[in-house]
C-alpha cells in the first residue's frame, strides 16, 4: 500500500477518533452529576469486557491473546494515569479548557516518538510543535483560574496519554486490536475499582443512566479501536496532530449544550492548532 494511501486512510480512521472522543466527554459530563470519575471509569470497563466477549465469540477470527504482556501492563498503567485525569477534569472544568490542556498530549507523543521510537524530524514537525503548542497557550492564558490544581491534573494527564499512545503503536506490531482493547478493559477494571471504593464507592446506575453508559463504552471502544488502527497505518507524528480538530468541535458541543463560554482566544487558539495539524499533513 503506497504511503499517500494510507495516510488518508488513517485520516478517516482519526476522524472516527474524534466523534467517539466527544462523544464520551458529552457522557462523563452528564453522568458525573451521580457518579465519581472512577466509578464512571469502572462502569465503562465492565461493559467494555461484556461488549468484547460477545464479539470474541461471535467473532470466528478474533484473537484475545497478546505477546507483549509488559508493555501491555506499563501501555494500561498509563493510559488509567490519563484516562482518570481525562475524567475528572471534564467533571469539574469546562470541556473545552479540558480538551485544550489535553492537547499538549501530541507534543509530547512526537517528541517521544521522535526520541524512543526513531520517527523522522523536519520542519513542518518542528511549526507543528511550534504552533500546536502557542495555540494552546493563548486558549489558557487570558483566564487565570484556568491554570490551577485542575488544570495541572488534566497536564500530567495528557502526558501519561502521550506515553501510553505510543506504547500502543508498539503494540500494534505483534497484538491485534481487540486483544489491545481486551486487555485495556481487564487490567483497568481493578484499578478503577479500586479508585471508586476509595472515591464514594460503585453506585447502582439509574435506569436513565444505562443508555449513557452503554454509549460510553461503545464510544470508548471504537474510539481506541479507530485511534489503533489509525496508528498502525501511519506515524504517530502524523496522525496526533490530527485530533486537534477535536478542540474547535468540543468548544462548540460545549456552548451549545452547557452554554460555556466561546472566548475570541479559543477561537484564535484553535485556529492555530489546526493550522499546525494542517501543516505537517502538507509536509507529508
Amino acid at each position: 500500500m503506497q504511503q499517500s494511501t494510507r495516510e488518508f486512510k488513517a485520516l478517516l480512521w482519526m476522524l472516527g477518533t474524534i466523534i467517539c472522543f466527544c462523544s464520551m466527554a458529552i457522557c462523563i459530563r452528564e453522568l458525573s452529576d451521580t457518579h465519581s470519575a472512577f466509578d464512571i471509569q469502572f462502569l465503562r470497563n465492565f461493559f467494555c469486557i461484556l461488549i468484547l466477549l460477545i464479539i470474541y465469540f461471535y467473532k470466528k477470527n478474533a484473537n484475545l491473546h497478546t505477546k507483549q504482556t509488559k508493555n501491555n501492563v506499563y501501555r494500561n498503567i498509563f493510559h488509567f494515569i490519563g484516562q482518570s485525569g481525562w475524567t475528572w477534569g471534564l467533571t469539574v472544568l469546562p470541556l473545552s479548557t479540558v480538551f485544550s490542556i489535553e492537547f499538549t498530549m501530541p507534543i509530547w507523543a512526537s517528541i517521544i516518538a521522535i526520541i524512543f521510537l526513531k520517527e523522522r524530524m523536519n520542519v513542518n514537525k518542528i511549526i507543528f510543535l511550534i504552533l500546536g503548542l502557542f495555540g494552546t497557550l493563548i486558549i489558557l492564558s487570558p483566564n487565570k483560574n484556568s491554570i490551577n490544581e485542575y488544570a495541572i491534573i488534566v497536564l500530567f494527564a495528557a502526558i501519561a496519554y502521550a506515553i501510553a499512545h505510543n506504547l500502543t503503536k508498539i503494540l500494534t506490531k505483534t497484538d491485534s486490536i481487540i486483544s489491545i482493547l481486551f486487555w485495556m478493559s481487564i487490567l483497568q477494571l481493578p484499578l478503577s475499582l479500586v479508585g471508586a471504593f476509595i472515591y464514594g464507592g460503585i453506585k447502582i446506575p439509574y435506569i436513565q443512566d444505562f443508555p449513557l453508559i452503554i454509549t460510553f463504552a461503545i464510544a470508548s471502544l471504537c474510539a481506541h479501536l479507530c485511534l489503533a488502527n489509525s496508528l498502525k497505518l501511519a506515524d504517530a507524528t502524523f496522525v496526533l496532530p490530527l485530533d486537534y480538530i477535536r478542540l474547535p468541535v468540543i468548544a462548540f458541543l460545549g456552548w451549545y449544550i452547557y452554554n460555556e463560554n466561546i472566548t475570541i482566544n479559543i477561537v484564535v487558539g484553535s485556529l492555530l492548532i489546526i493550522i499546525s495539524s494542517l501543516t505537517i499533513i502538507k509536509g507529508k
